[in-house]
């Protein structure tokens, strides 16, 4: 991770994707009041996070901000997950191999994360008090969790 001196991968330009992460206990909280509120049963909810848009590059950026350190970016073009996963696809193919198909798989959810946003727009589907902010200021002073590549 950055902390170790690692620079942060971003894809394109940094700003492909955007996205809005809620904390996982919130998450949990929401969750368990969905169970109580009849309202929300059995429907499809959007729900993220209290922060505005968020590009991968403010995500580097905040890490970065925590630790204290000058932010170091390393810019990889998205088009990378294609060549990946078209090769190991056809080698997954002539070689009969459900591990390289395994692989192309992983690559093409790789792909699905550095390209798409994961974000809710509309204030009803924000919930939640801890911003990412919060979160990486928070694994600084306590300690690195299991999901963080800080």
């Amino acid at each position: 991770g950055i902390q170790k001196g690692n620079p942060y991968v971003l894809f394109g330009d940094g700003s492909v994707t955007r996205c809005n992460p809620i904390a996982e206990s919130e998450l949990a909280e929401f969750m368990m009041n969905c169970m109580t509120d009849k309202s929300k049963c059995n429907k499809i909810m959007n729900i993220g996070g209290p922060d505005d848009p968020l590009t991968n590059q403010m995500l580097g950026e905040m890490m970065y901000q925590a630790a204290g350190l000058e932010p170091r970016f390393v810019y990889a073009p998205t088009w990378i997950f294609d060549s990946i996963i078209n090769t190991l696809q056809v080698f997954a193919t002539v070689f009969k191999s459900e591990a390289l198909e395994d692989a192309a798989e992983y690559g093409r959810i790789g792909k699905y994360y550095a390209v798409e946003d994961m974000l809710t727009m509309k204030p009803e589907e924000k919930y939640g008090q801890i911003t990412m902010q919060d979160h990486y200021n928070k694994i600084v002073a306590e300690g690195q969790d299991p999901f963080t590549p800080m």
